[in-house]
């Protein structure tokens, strides 16, 4: 299985650290340029031997070649930048330790950088080589020192103190670390669990179950909306009203199963001919409300015709193969008229379809 490329964060973090050691080297080179200024002519001794310029130079050139193989595995191999990082801090932090005069004591805590290194990558088999690293060296130090020189033991045994310390300190920060991502993990899932109930409620409070139409309810708030938006934009809107045609015979004859049925089979033929831009809503009981939107009369009444004839060519297999009929009333908005006047005239439109026949459609 191929490994997963690294977030985009983790990279920044990778081109931080990497800048951060080129800062250190540029930092020591001046320390370096000030230090052969400042003896220019003279003699510098470094572990009792004459140390010249080209000691320098030969630090500076493995720093130097040790940072372009970073920048190098950063650019071409990002997904191993990370292990390569934490491990040239080690190399990093030894080559200075390596060509630093000894009269300097205090130089093992140079280690410190690549264990903060690891602490910053919240790595805990990082941080446990890192101190292995550090603890290995401070033993190298213990076995090559003098054992009469006790202040010098006693400077390694605080160093050996330090490194411990920040090594459990890095190990509790980790710790933390992980003990806050999972809450926050707890929190979002927490914060998206809520979301989804609330989307859940909102959605029961606007569908009917039964057919997963738009309910009553949703279907008065919309059309009130597209009254009031009307003023400001106008366009071309129809109402249609739907009633199943003697729903009630369907119910005493086979049962009010058999009617939930045909109610979902005549929403769904109603949502299949519609356009994408119309609203279709349950109002209740047997009768369904249709919003036309953006088409002109003519073309709504074409629609409506393909939803009549669909519901009465589709059979309900539990009514023995027979079909449901549904009788339509619509009306054409004119831009002045109001919500409960349009709503009327389509119920007017509707009673006529009814009384005069049924399975047909009535525009007033």
């Amino acid at each position: 299985m191929s490994k997963s490329p690294p977030a985009p964060r983790q990279l920044n973090w990778n081109r931080l650290l990497i800048n951060a050691l080129w800062v250190v080297m540029f930092v020591q080179l001046f320390i370096q340029l000030f230090i052969l200024w400042s003896v220019w002519g003279q003699s510098a001794f470094h572990n009792g031997n004459s140390v010249s310029r080209s000691h320098a130079l030969l630090t500076d050139t493995l720093l130097l070649a040790l940072l372009v193989l970073l920048e190098f595995i950063n650019a071409r191999r990002p997904d191993l930048s990370e292990g390569a990082i934490a491990a040239g801090s080690h190399v990093f932090a030894i080559l200075l330790i390596m060509f630093m005069s000894p009269d300097i004591h205090a130089k093992p805590l140079l280690l410190l950088l690549p264990m903060l290194v690891t602490i910053l990558y919240m790595r805990m088999g990082y941080l446990a080589a890192s101190a292995c690293v550090c603890l290995l060296y401070m033993l190298f130090l213990f076995g090559t020192s003098s054992q009469y020189d006790y202040a010098l033991r006693i400077e390694h045994l605080i160093y050996t103190f330090v490194f411990l310390l920040s090594a459990l300190t890095g190990y509790a920060v980790i710790l933390r670390e992980r003990d806050l991502t999972r809450s926050l993990a707890n929190s979002v899932k927490a914060e998206q669990d809520l979301r989804i109930q609330n989307i859940i409620m909102d959605r029961l409070s606007k569908i009917d179950p039964l057919t997963d139409l738009y309910n009553h309810k949703t279907f008065h708030e919309y059309f009130g909306w597209l009254i009031e938006h009307q003023q400001s934009n106008p366009f071309p809107m129809q109402l249609a009203i739907l009633d199943i045609d003697n729903f009630k015979k369907v119910n005493d004859t086979y049962g009010h199963w058999v009617g939930d049925i045909a109610l979902k089979q005549v929403a769904a033929t109603i949502l299949k001919h519609i356009d994408s831009d119309d609203f279709a809503a349950r109002y209740g009981g047997e009768e369904f409300v249709v919003i036309l939107t953006s088409k002109s009369l003519d073309h709504s009444r074409m629609l409506m015709e393909s939803v009549r004839t669909g519901i009465m060519e589709l059979p309900v297999d539990e009514m023995e193969g027979k079909s449901v009929t549904v009788s339509i009333g619509m009306h054409d908005f004119n831009g002045s008229d109001s919500k409960s006047f349009v709503f009327q005239k389509a119920d007017d439109a509707l009673y006529e379809a009814k009384k005069t026949g049924k399975n047909k459609i009535v525009v007033l």
